[in-house]
């Protein structure tokens, strides 16, 4: 069963998916809008833009 990121930061067009960093069994990514490190799967911000072309399978994919 795959985790399901809609509605997360994970499909934010502002989340570098390449910049993943994984410490503990937990993947933090670069918020290249306000320089900080976000889950995929937190809550999205109000400054949230979707990125029209990515799919869950390619969050997942990243988020180990």
């Amino acid at each position: 069963m795959s985790k399901s990121y809609y509605g997360c930061c994970g499909f934010c067009k502002y989340m570098n998916l390449y910049s993943g960093y994984t410490f503990c069994y937990s993947t933090t990514f670069n918020c290249e809008k306000y320089d900080r490190q976000v889950k995929a799967g937190e809550k999205c911000c109000s400054k949230f833009e979707p990125d029209s072309n990515r799919s869950g399978s390619m969050i997942e994919k990243y988020d180990r």
